[in-house]
């Protein structure tokens, strides 16, 4: 297969006059090869909106194809394709694998080996995803944290709870692979045909469910509430992981504990070596989505076919930048541990709520000789938020224009706080460290200058966001093991390796893979 890409159109443009418009480019007739629609991308640059295309192109002779193409100088690429045959090995084993963490590396890892017939125990300190919404709602409802079923833990992972972005710069053949099994997990059929796909919280629910089943079915088993505690070596090899519940002898245990397993961190610190690693904390910022879609797609915001804008943003002054970026979502709790706030963002597949909203974060590295250092600056900005919103998980929220002045936000304006675990107006700039506030005073200026509006008086920040990825990497070999215990591969977003739903399925699966050969 092969890609035609930079088929740029109009948005009234349909589908088949694209597959027309690289026929033509190509010279080639619809007889000659089997042309679909692969990709589509919203270019919503210098307010000229349009789709740009990437068509895909099926021939019985691919190197011929390829050689015309070439000839007549069209660009084209050739399709990745991926084999789970090819990649994972025979190496059994004495034991089971153990999986520790059922977020998306976890949950694909144990996917991959049960189908390839190594009958994974997964083992997930929090509930499934039925009980996570209950325990989720329970906090927004009572202020009452469960702090191993929450946002960050239990079935599906942190990402459960999130835009459900899909999109990636890593390049890795399996990308396609995985878009493709969740593309039917979901049952979104168009999902792999966007440029920046996703699948929002209440596709996600379903989509994991459907993993864990299909785990079962393959001969694997998934435990939760069952939590890692300690490992046991001999000779400098795995020989069994310790669970509160528990002791299980194993060989290989695929460590995928996710951003916010402090207790896990610290539970291996003896054992795995661990170093600092850079992340960012900053604060959720609300604009209505009508202001945001209009001043991405000027006159053609409100099309059916463009949906809720998206930005992706950055501060050349200052390298804060936004990040995860909720179109139509809510801003929600996402604490972990008792006595802080946390918040991150959600959008469902619709992304048709009021409001969108997007973490305005600034990169942090500790520099420090202790490898859980960055922890301790996350929990001290997460306490003071929890301080400054009265002590009952409620997040101190701002305007834009009281931000600038130090002023106590008493009501916000046209964008009302989205967070439903209550809220109450604090001068949040007062709280933040070191040059945060100067630094996203700027940012928010430079993003007024990219985005029109943005920097509106009342726009409305929401306090702190704390876990945009792991503030810890979990040192490990070029072969995914770690340089400490031999079995041991730590993977995904928790072990430092990975930055979202997408590229930290990707990494397990390829632990999962090192983890047979």
């Amino acid at each position: 297969m092969l890609f035609i890409s930079g088929i740029e159109l109009p948005i009234e443009e349909s589908e088949e006059t694209a597959i027309a418009a690289a026929l033509k480019r190509c010279g080639l007739s619809a007889q000659e090869v089997h042309a679909f629609v692969y990709k589509r991308a919203v270019d919503a640059r210098r307010k000229n909106v349009h789709f740009s295309y990437t068509v895909g192109m099926e021939s019985e002779n691919e190197a011929y194809l390829a050689e015309k193409l070439s000839a007549k100088g069209v660009s084209c690429r050739r399709a990745s394709t991926y084999d789970p045959e090819a990649h994972f090995g025979k190496n059994i084993g004495q034991s089971c694998p153990v999986v520790a963490g059922f977020g998306p590396a976890g949950a694909f890892a144990a996917l991959m080996l049960a189908e390839q017939g190594y009958h994974p125990i997964v083992i997930e300190r929090g509930g499934d995803v039925d009980e996570r919404c209950e325990a989720v709602n329970r906090l927004h409802r009572e202020g009452s944290l469960d702090p191993e079923t929450n946002i960050q833990f239990g079935e599906g992972g942190a990402g459960t709870f999130s835009d459900g972005k899909l999109f990636t710069r890593i390049g890795d053949e399996r990308c396609d692979y995985i878009l493709k099994r969740m593309e039917a997990l979901a049952e979104i059929p168009s999902l792999s045909k966007l440029a920046h796909p996703h699948v929002g919280t209440d596709k996600l629910c379903g989509m994991i469910k459907s993993v864990r089943r299909r785990i079962e079915a393959c001969g694997g088993k998934v435990f939760f509430h069952e939590k890692l505690v300690g490992i046991e070596t001999a000779g400098g090899k795995l020989k069994a992981v310790r669970t509160d519940k528990r002791r299980i002898a194993c060989e290989r245990l695929i460590l995928a504990c996710g951003h916010s397993a402090r207790d896990t961190f610290e539970a291996m610190r003896p054992v795995l070596g661990m170093e600092p690693k850079g992340f960012a904390m900053g604060l959720r910022v609300e604009h209505l989505r009508e202001d945001i879609d209009r001043a991405m797609y000027g006159r053609y915001a409100g099309h059916p076919k463009l949906g809720s804008a998206e930005y992706r943003l950055v501060a050349k002054t200052t390298n804060a930048f936004s990040f995860c970026m909720c179109p139509g979502g809510t801003v929600v709790a996402a604490a972990s541990e008792a006595g802080g706030v946390v918040t991150n963002g959600m959008s469902e597949y619709a992304r048709d709520g009021r409001n969108s909203n997007a973490a305005i974060v600034v990169p942090m590295i500790y520099r420090g000789n202790d490898p859980l250092g960055g922890i301790a600056w996350q929990r001290e900005l997460e306490n003071a938020a929890f301080r400054l919103g009265g002590g009952s998980y409620a997040a101190p929220v701002q305007t834009w224009a009281d931000f600038l002045a130090g002023h106590t936000t008493a009501k916000p304006g046209r964008v009302k706080p989205t967070y439903p675990a209550g809220t109450r107006g604090a001068d949040i700039a007062g709280m933040l460290p070191g040059n945060m506030r100067e630094a996203i005073i700027n940012a928010m200026k430079e993003f007024d200058r990219k985005v029109a509006g943005f920097a509106a008086s009342d726009a409305l920040f929401t306090a702190p966001e704390t876990r945009t990825s792991s503030p810890v990497r979990i040192l490990r070999g070029e072969n995914m093991a770690s340089v400490s215990v031999e079995g041991v591969y730590p993977c995904g977003e928790g072990a430092g390796y990975a930055g979202g739903i997408l590229s930290a399925a990707v990494d397990g699966i390829k632990a999962a893979e090192r983890s047979t050969q």
